[in-house]
């Protein structure tokens, strides 16, 4: 992989494919196995990890081999700590609407509903001056896909306290309703609102994970009815990928900033 004729760099190549080997490991590996999975020398594998280790980027046992070390998550959290949502959000949601070609948004949790934080609007759709910064949970898909991961009780207490009223003929009000689609929802990571907040609107939305597989945030792609029922399997398959990328940051994150 690493062709300089420098050897520094080569030797920082080298220490950089141990790091990556290593980080695909659930268990500590041995000198003698990493030597031959990665194809060098085992004495050049032993002076790079004894190198690692002084400055704890792996760590050693005895018995069982090495592992990645206490430094290299001091080198996550200063990397990720200057990282905001709508930062690390917005590249992907801008590639969704130009994709699709409708609304995306994203929201977070924000008492007992859905506080929009950023939107990204399509020239061609109308929705664009109906955008309202903050949606029930109960009958928008955005709302909906983080409110299928509350527990048991959680849930209960939502729906008993909160006054749930029909929006369209479509809205679920009800708990017991609510339990079969939060299972769809669950199976499928995605949720839907189809016309249960506004006739003639069809939304989709996913919701985005930290490492504790707790909701952070979720987005939402929004447009007409007939215009997103024709491209339903493709919103579908670019939300999926935008948050399979997203999670890369969400879920090795301590806390965020908007």
């Amino acid at each position: 992989m690493y062709t300089k004729d420098k050897t520094g760099i080569v030797m920082v190549g080298r220490a950089m494919e141990i790091l990556d080997y290593l980080a695909g490991k659930d268990k500590p590996v041995g000198i003698s196995e990493m030597a031959k999975d990665l194809s060098l020398p085992k004495a050049t594998v032993f002076r790079l990890l004894n190198s690692l280790e002084e400055w704890n980027a792996v760590e050693c046992s005895e018995n069982e081999g090495y592992q990645l070390g206490c430094f290299l998550i001091k080198l996550g959290r200063s990397a990720s700590k200057d990282l905001h949502l709508i930062d690390i959000c917005k590249p992907y949601m801008d590639r969704i609407m130009k994709e699709v070609d409708e609304n995306v948004n994203l929201a977070i949790e924000y008492e007992n509903a859905m506080l929009s934080i950023y939107s990204t609007y399509s020239n061609s759709s109308v929705l664009s001056i109906k955008t309202i910064p903050i949606s029930p949970m109960y009958c928008s898909a955005i709302g909906k896909a983080a409110l299928a991961y509350y527990d048991d009780e959680k849930l209960a207490a939502y729906f008993k306290r909160q006054d749930l009223r029909k929006r369209t003929a479509k809205t679920i009000i009800t708990r017991e309703a609510f339990e079969k689609e939060r299972e769809r929802i669950r199976e499928s990571g995605l949720a839907y609102d189809d016309e249960e907040y506004e006739e003639g609107l069809f939304c989709m939305a996913t919701p985005l994970f930290n490492a504790e597989g707790a909701v952070v945030a979720c987005i939402s792609v929004s447009g007409g009815y007939g215009r997103m029922m024709a491209k339903k399997e493709k919103v579908a398959e670019v939300l999926r990928q935008a948050k399979e990328f997203i999670e890369i940051y969400t879920e090795s994150m301590d806390r965020f900033e908007l």
